[in-house]
């Protein structure tokens, strides 16, 4: 039987101008403030009703480095949203997101966002736009344009009226008594709950006992959670789901398809298409090669990190190679595999047990650490950094005291562990193998007296040139 479908509307917009606080504010719920930094660092999948109408809203992020995610969003839409903010106008991410539209030939509307704030000029914006060749209504062309404030509940309604509107139009559809199928947006793994694939169902329905396949990964479907944790039974097209069940990793982009286990494996031939991952990132002219053990929370984390690996690498002529990419913590494994290749470890917003840090800190191994994918990006680079610049006088020190700070000056004593430690010294700081800094020797003492050297095994007082804040138990890399 063919039943009316629910429009699935992927949010897009330039970081910070607003596409979560939109979300928010249709859902009256709180996403923006459970986001780390601010911004949305996954797709994110929601689902309302408006007047009687169900309407699936996908939120992704807006930073730079997530430009896959942001076109898988466009793969499944059937309308686009375009939020920019009227103090800003058009930027880098929204000129992206305008290509991803066109590409997919979305249909779309703009959401004129921050309409409250003092300096905010819509009609700038739609000049601007105008200038890209994207004609609103008021300027004479066929795209729909609404003002809004996301945190003033202004214009919403205007908003959401349009979206049902334009879904009417479509005329979206799914067959009720076909075998679902649907796409992988998102892929997650849980010590105790297993695989978890974040989805968007797009015909027929799926139900816990249902067999599940893509074209490299399968199982049986055990349980099922709505996007906001609610266990269900069965899903219908245009819902985002958390399916639990597979035995292996799906990847983020492929298509899945509910199956008769005897079908499993003719059905993965039939969808078998190549999920590209890039695990070398080569540059011309390279002076430098570096091994990476990448460990995220979702699949889309680590196609981020490839795009800063392959922005560094252009930059700073360095070649990466990821040798392991994956989803989940750190391992011991991960951690013989990083001391058997000479590899760093990336561990991109994942809890890190105190075992494993010590594990870190016997073995000695360079961890980056962080919540945040533009902190990722820095650190890196003060890894590469520190790489080049090695020299034959290379130091380590063990901060053993704190003394007076400010923001910019440190006065700490300490013990030189390897090596040796002079003035001018650039230095990386270290915290349980945590790249959190760099700073410079401008002064060294050792019982008082000015010195120019301080070498291994003796005790000295260092003034160092650095923002952060050093802890005792820091370690102070000579680079």
């Amino acid at each position: 039987m063919i039943k009316k479908r629910p429009p699935i509307v992927t949010v897009f917009g330039h970081i910070d101008h607003g596409k979560s606080s939109l979300l928010d504010a249709i859902q009256k719920t709180n996403i923006v403030s459970t986001e780390a930094g601010g911004i949305t660092q996954k797709i994110s999948a929601y689902e309302i009703i408006y007047n009687n109408n169900k309407i699936t809203f996908i939120d992704t992020p807006g930073h730079e480095a997530f430009a896959q995610l942001r076109e898988k969003g466009a793969k499944i839409a059937d309308i686009a949203i375009l939020v920019i903010a009227a103090d800003e106008g058009v930027k880098p991410q929204t000129v992206e997101a305008i290509n991803y539209i066109k590409t997919y030939k979305l249909p779309f509307i703009i959401a004129i966002n921050k309409i409250d704030k003092p300096n905010a000029n819509p009609e700038r914006v739609k000049q601007q736009l105008a200038e890209l060749e994207i004609f609103v209504e008021e300027w004479g062309g066929d795209i729909p344009s609404v003002n809004i404030s996301a945190t003033k509940n202004m214009g919403l309604n205007d908003l959401l009226d349009l979206i049902v509107l334009m879904g009417d139009l479509l005329s979206l559809s799914y067959d009720d008594e076909s075998l679902g199928e649907g796409y992988i947006l998102e892929v997650s793994k849980d010590s105790k709950k297993g695989i978890i694939a974040g989805a968007i169902i797009l015909n027929g329905r799926i139900s816990i006992g249902n067999y599940i396949t893509t074209s490299y990964a399968s199982g049986k479907i055990k349980f099922l959670e709505d996007a906001f944790g609610n266990k269900i039974t069965e899903a219908y097209p245009s819902s985002p789901v958390l399916i639990y069940g597979f035995e292996d990793m799906p990847s983020p982009g492929e298509i899945f398809k509910i199956t008769e286990k005897k079908d499993i494996e003719k059905i993965k031939i039939e969808l078998k298409k190549k999920y590209f991952y890039s695990k070398e990132i080569k540059t011309e002219g390279e002076i430098l090669n570096v091994n990476l053990i990448i460990k995220v929370d979702y699949w889309g984390s680590l196609e981020a990190i490839e795009n800063i690996l392959s922005q560094i690498s252009e930059l700073y002529k360095v070649s990466f190679k990821i040798v392991k990419g994956d989803v989940g913590p750190i391992t011991t494994e991960d951690l013989k595999l990083s001391k058997q290749t000479d590899s760093f470890i990336i561990n991109f917003n994942l809890k890190i047990s105190n075992k494993t840090q010590e594990e870190i800190k016997n073995l000695n191994l360079i961890l980056i650490d962080s919540r945040l994918i533009y902190e990722i990006k820095d650190r890196l680079i003060e890894l590469i950094d520190s790489l080049k610049n090695k020299t034959d006088h290379k130091g380590e020190v063990e901060v053993l005291a704190l003394f007076n700070k400010n923001s910019s000056k440190k006065t700490v004593g300490g013990k030189v562990i390897a090596g040796s430690i002079k003035i001018n010294d650039r230095i990386l700081i270290l915290r349980d193998n945590n790249i959190i800094g760099r700073g410079k020797i401008i002064n060294i003492k050792i019982n008082k007296n000015n010195v120019s050297e301080v070498t291994k095994d003796n005790l000295c007082g260092l003034l160092v040139n650095t923002k952060i804040d050093i802890e005792i138990g820091d370690r102070l890399l000579v680079i």
